[in-house]
């Protein structure tokens, strides 16, 4: 393949991560083909398979080795850090929310996706507790106490 559908493929790649939270791989996927195709363009002649077998184990190893430290740090600002500070914190829910509905809260100044995980509806203007964190959603239950501090 011509270096610049390395390039273009590249680009789509990554610019599909930007449009659909693809979970952080298309990025990877994206640059491996970037450097491929950047390999082309400085005038490394490798046949087909070769830049196929290159850009396969490219993608692959800076899955492995990069994702889950810079999805961390983009996403969350620190993972475990985030998880023990997040854990426990109190959250106003702005819409009723059934027992395993999601909704949206606000957090140490971002949006976050909460599901509730308790057994109660949670009527609009509750306060609600973080209990867990699952990916990028908060488990939250209802507050017991009316005085249970917000973040």
């Amino acid at each position: 393949m011509s270096w610049w559908g390395w390039l273009i493929i590249g680009f789509v790649l990554v610019g599909a991560e930007l449009l659909a939270d693809a979970g952080f791989y298309l990025v990877f996927a994206g640059a491996a083909a970037i450097c491929v195709g950047i390999l082309g363009l400085a005038g490394v002649g490798l046949p087909v398979w070769a830049q196929w077998v290159a850009f396969s184990m490219l993608a692959i190893a800076s899955v492995v080795l990069f994702r889950r430290k810079l999805y961390d740090r983009l996403r969350g600002g620190g993972g475990a850090e985030f998880r023990h500070s997040a854990v426990g914190a109190a959250v106003v829910v702005d819409e009723d929310v059934a027992p395993g509905g999601r909704t949206r809260v606000s957090l140490q100044g971002t949006e976050w996706t909460a599901v509730n995980v308790g057994p109660d509806s949670m009527p609009r203007g509750t306060r609600a507790v973080v209990v867990d964190i699952d990916g990028v959603a908060l488990e939250i239950i209802q507050a017991v106490s009316a005085e249970t501090p917000v973040h």
